[in-house]
Parts: structure tokens; sequence; C-alpha cells
């Protein structure tokens, strides 16, 4: 059977058993509208002490071409010694009438205590590292609070992306008015990531840790080996108990020296733009059960934390999985680009997060990719393919 024929029946597949859904990259008109997806990022020189609370300071208020209702953020610093601090976050929905300060997450060296409840008001939720809303607001801010042993010398920059999910015409022209479109996607390219286990360096499991193992393989395609055990030490929130936030995670590349970041993905043209230049993102999964998936790696699977490896140009996505890596098939996993989609952009929002290359760091691809395993795919998920069956349970990560 010629490359051809089986892209020509893969797409035959896609139609025939998935629809439109399965087939996001051919343009399908979509009926809702759009979330609208606004990015920024304010600089640790833009935070001035606050006045009235010693070791506390305040960035700028922040007000985004349209209103919002969901707000996800990271942070960049690289502490000395000693020095901690905590993150806090405030929106205003109009004039003069903010919400509370929302505790936002602690990094470096800072006294923990358990257990933490997220931070809720009347209008919302702080979900561990994902602001959700009740009604739209206007404007943010962040606060960072100095929490170590010794007093805070090195601030943070915030990137911050804030999302209004169900925007009228007149919002999404604003929006377009004040963003640039984005350039066409180059050709599809697939990175060859390597796969890193969930095991520490004596090759004992350590489950539950796919965020962290997805971070080993970003790093290790870039050539920077590190024991998973030492990115544990950074990617676990001690307080809430779990492992997956992701301003924690993206914190964990940049302390091996890696900048990252968080973004949203709400289309393929935008992964194929991101894996282009070389940049690994490690989406944020969870597959419920009875998704309406064709032919996933599994039949559920809780919060979870992949590697991105790139899409071919016939309706595949190829990953690297840790939660796959006991019998190996997680190593340049297929998925196609339907049940990606509903595991990723529709359940979890298309939120990534994105290693960048080092300086003179070389792109390394894959050009011998198989077919897509239709059959067998089909065959294993009549039998066992449950996440407790895998290495990563549902409660994995955030």
């Amino acid at each position: 059977m010629t490359a051809k024929t089986v892209a020509t029946a893969l797409v035959a597949v896609l139609i025939l058993l998935g629809g439109p859904a399965l087939m996001a990259d051919t343009g399908t008109t979509v009926t809702k509208p759009a979330p609208l997806d606004w990015r920024h990022r304010i600089e640790a020189g833009a935070f001035v002490p606050l006045p009235g609370e010693t070791g506390a300071y305040v960035s700028p208020l922040v007000e985004p071409p349209v209103a919002f209702d969901e707000v996800i953020y990271d942070w960049k610093a690289r502490l000395p010694r000693d020095e901690g601090f905590r993150l806090y976050l405030q929106v205003e929905f109009s004039a003069g009438a903010p919400s509370p300060w929302l505790y936002a997450g602690y990094w470096g060296d800072v006294p923990t205590s358990t257990p933490r409840e997220k931070p809720a008001f009347a209008d919302g939720l702080l979900d561990y590292d994902q602001l959700l809303l009740k009604r739209p607001a206007r404007a943010l801010r962040f606060k960072v609070t100095s929490e170590g042993r010794v007093a805070l010398t090195t601030l943070p920059s915030v990137g911050v992306i804030t999302t209004l999910n169900n925007p009228t015409p007149v919002d999404t022209e604003a929006y377009h008015a004040a963003v640039p479109a984005a350039p066409p996607p180059p050709d599809p390219v697939i990175l060859d990531l390597p796969l890193c286990a969930q095991v520490d360096t004596g090759g004992y499991r350590l489950p539950d840790r796919c965020q962290s193992a997805a971070v080993a393989t970003a790093m290790a395609y870039f050539g920077t080996s590190v024991p998973l055990e030492r990115i544990i030490a950074h990617t676990t929130d001690f307080e809430y108990g779990i492992f997956g936030i992701w301003p924690r995670t993206l914190g964990a590349a940049h302390e091996f020296g890696f900048d990252a970041y968080i973004d949203r993905f709400r289309d393929w043209e935008s992964v194929r733009r991101t894996v282009a230049e070389n940049k690994v993102i490690l989406p944020s999964i969870r597959l419920p059960k009875n998704s309406g998936a064709v032919a996933p790696p599994y039949s559920e699977m809780g919060g979870h934390i992949i590697a991105l490896n790139g899409l071919t140009g016939d309706g595949r996505a190829v990953v690297t999985d840790s939660a796959l890596a006991k019998d190996g098939t997680g190593y340049r996993c297929q998925w196609l680009l339907g049940d990606l989609e509903k595991a990723w952009m529709e359940t979890k929002g298309g939120v990534g997060m994105v290693i960048c290359p080092p300086a003179g760091a070389s792109m390394r691809t894959v050009s011998d990719l198989p077919p897509f395993p239709l059959e067998a795919r089909r065959a294993a998920l009549q039998t066992t393919t449950t996440a407790e069956a895998r290495e990563t349970s549902p409660t994995a990560s955030h």
C-alpha cells in the first residue's frame, strides 16, 4: 500500500467515523464563537513596592482589549538561595470594584503549610492555576510577597493569558482590531523526542509524575538530561499536594536554564507554527470516559501531561507519553487529530506549556513514521486501556 493510499484511507476513516471534529485541520465551519485569548507579560521591573505592606510588590493594572472570564499564568524567576515568594491575583470588574487578592502559588524557599484550600469568592474560583469567573472582568494585577528566609531581591516576570469564552460580535471585532493576525502555518514538522519514563535514577517507579517526565523529555531533546527526582522537587506543590500545576511545571524548566511559557492552542495551525520553531509543547489533556474518540491510546485518562512531537500532513499527531512507557508504546505515540482535539482543545481549552530551545540547539526530526495503527488500537481498547491500568492515575495532574 502506498503512502498516498494510506493517507486517503485515513481521511476516509476520519470522515466516516468522526465527522468534522476529526478534520479540524481542514477549515471546518464552527457555529459557536471562538474564545478570545489575549497574551501579555508583566516584566519584573514593572512591579513596585506596595505602600503599607512590607516586602510586597504590585504590578500595574493590566486591561486587555476585551473583557475576560478566565485567566491562566506563569512566572519566570531563578531565585538566589533562601529567597522565595508567594503570588496573588486580583481582578477588577469595574473601576473601584476589585476582587479580593487570590492566592496564585509560591516559588523558592518558602515555609509551607498543608492542606491549602483553593481560593474562592462570590464571583469565581482560582482552581490551582486557572482563574474561573462567573462574570467577565475588565482588568487584573498581580502581587508578589517576599516569603523566604531572606528578603526577596529577584522579582519574577509574570505571563498571563486572559480568555473571553463566549464573546459577542462586538467583542470579536475589538479583539481582532487590537491583536495582529497570525502568519500562515509552515509545513508540518515532527520532532524526534526521547521517551522519559516515570522512574528515578534507580529505576523505581514514580507514578503520577507525568508533568516531570514531560519536562525531562523536552530537556533531553535539547541535550540536557536531568534525573526525574530533581525535577519533581520543583513541580510538586506541597501545600495543595499535587504535582501538575502549570506555573510550577514551567518553573522547573526555568530552574535548569530553559525559557518556557504558558500558551493556549485553539487550532492546529498554531501548533504547527510553534513546533516549527523547534519548541516542545507539553499539552495538558484529559480524556473522559465515553468521549466519542475513535482510536485513542487509552479509553480514558484523568489530568495528564504529554510532550508533542508534531503533526503529519494526513490528520495525525505524534506525542511522547510517559504513561505508556512501560510497554514502550509511549514513544512516537500516534493520535488521530480529532481524538487529541477532544482530549486537549475541547476538554482542557488547549492549554500547553512551551519549552524553548537554548541558543544554537539543532532540530532533529522524524521522517520514518509508520501508518496509524487503527486496527491494533481498536483491538487494544476492547481489552484494557483504562487510566488505572497505565502509569498515570486520573488525579496525576491538574
